[in-house]
């Protein structure tokens, strides 16, 4: 028989001290933590899949050229608009270059409505100018809420309004000059010899002027210097757009053209297609060059080769991209139609002899109607400013 051993008894004692350890529950603990984390990481995973398959980013680089979408039909709103007085604008969102459908035959727009917000000529903000139709003599100035003023009358061939209505351009006798129209001596902006197959075109800034001198050209009216445009923009009656970015003119065949701003050639504007004249002369573009006015003309070789008057009355409303005629919800006969800097639209209509301006936002919201000022029924529409 052995005798006691004190080691052995120390190492008893020592185990029966110790709490046995439960190893399970950490385990399984640890394994769903493992398990979380791997299902957050898929469920990230899927997400990234699906937001890189609805943009188009999964695709693999390809050889050759990539497709490319054919857009048709205009944007409808302008991103540079702004509210309009108090009876206010609403533009729709997203990308006007993205936005465009196709509209077969004469479209109506597709967020016009059928009445507008304010019969009252109060309610029209901005400024609109008139000028004499029979001897160009005449510029008037028509504020709501005041009477219409004279802004100055003398002989000139052909003018051209700033976009803030406080300055307008003009060619007499060949010479360029600019008025400032809250009063003033004008002041020749062009030393050369200006003609009046270009009425002077002011740039959405009001720091340049698109002219025709020994060629067209667009002047820096603070230096008198003029940069001859590129000799693939060959046309007449030179337009732009109201955020700059784009030039709408007309050409020797009695079509449009659509360039951008730094261009060396333009686009055609396909035919509208209607059997009543052809569209030779933009008179006013929307802001981005979308929409142009036109006066539809008869004679077309005639309408190209005479002076850009001030007095140039549009009648249609036509979307550059396809050619379509924007069917207008107006009364009556359009006389007169100006897109403002930012894309709103004023109409002049004739409807059982009596006189109306109506005015549409860029998405063709019908904000007002209201009776035009008798004393204004022998003049023509020029232009429509802030």
């Amino acid at each position: 028989m052995t005798g006691p051993d004190p080691l052995r008894d120390e190492l008893r004692e020592l185990a029966d001290s110790v709490t046995p350890a439960d190893l399970y529950e950490p385990s399984l603990a640890r394994s769903r933590r493992i398990g979380r984390r791997e299902a957050a990481a898929g469920t990230t995973a899927a997400v990234v899949a699906l937001a890189l398959l609805g943009s188009g980013l999964w695709q693999l680089p390809r050889s050759g050229p990539a497709s490319v979408a054919t857009a048709a039909g205009p944007a409808a709103a302008s991103p540079a608009s702004v509210p309009v007085g108090s009876i206010g604008t609403s533009a729709p969102a997203g990308d006007p270059k993205t936005a465009k459908v196709p509209r077969p035959g004469r479209p109506r727009p597709a967020h016009s409505t059928t009445e507008p917000r304010s019969t009252s000529i109060a309610d029209l903000p901005g400024h609109v100018f008139y000028a004499d139709a029979e001897d160009d003599g005449r510029l008037v100035r028509l504020t709501p809420g005041a009477e219409p003023e004279t802004v100055f009358s003398e002989p000139y061939a052909t003018a051209g309004v700033s976009p803030d209505g406080s300055r307008v351009a003009y060619v007499t006798n060949g010479n360029l000059m600019v008025l400032d129209t809250v009063g003033g001596d004008p002041q020749q902006a062009y030393a050369g010899k200006a003609s009046a197959t270009q009425a002077p075109a002011w740039s959405p800034d009001g720091t340049r002027l698109l002219i025709d001198a020994a060629e067209p050209g667009v002047l820096d009216v603070a230096t008198g210097i003029v940069t001859p445009l590129p000799g693939g923009l060959d046309g007449r009656h030179f337009r732009w757009s109201g955020d700059g970015s784009t030039l709408v003119y007309g050409t020797a065949g009695c079509g449009l053209k659509v360039a951008e701003a730094n261009a060396d050639s333009g686009t055609p504007v396909p035919e509208s297609g209607d059997p009543d004249g052809r569209a030779c002369r933009p008179v006013s573009v929307d802001a981005t060059g979308d929409l142009v006015t036109v006066l539809l003309e008869e004679s077309p070789s005639a309408a190209f080769a005479g002076k850009d008057s001030a007095v140039a009355q549009a009648d249609t409303v036509l979307d550059t991209v396809t050619g379509d005629i924007v069917d207008l919800p107006v009364p009556g006969r359009i006389i007169g139609a100006v897109f403002d800097p930012d894309g709103n639209l004023l109409v002049r209509s004739v409807n059982g002899g009596k006189r109306g301006l109506s005015l549409f936002a860029p998405d063709f919201t019908w904000l007002l109607r209201a009776p035009e000022p008798s004393a204004l029924k022998e003049l023509g529409l020029v232009a429509y400013t802030r």
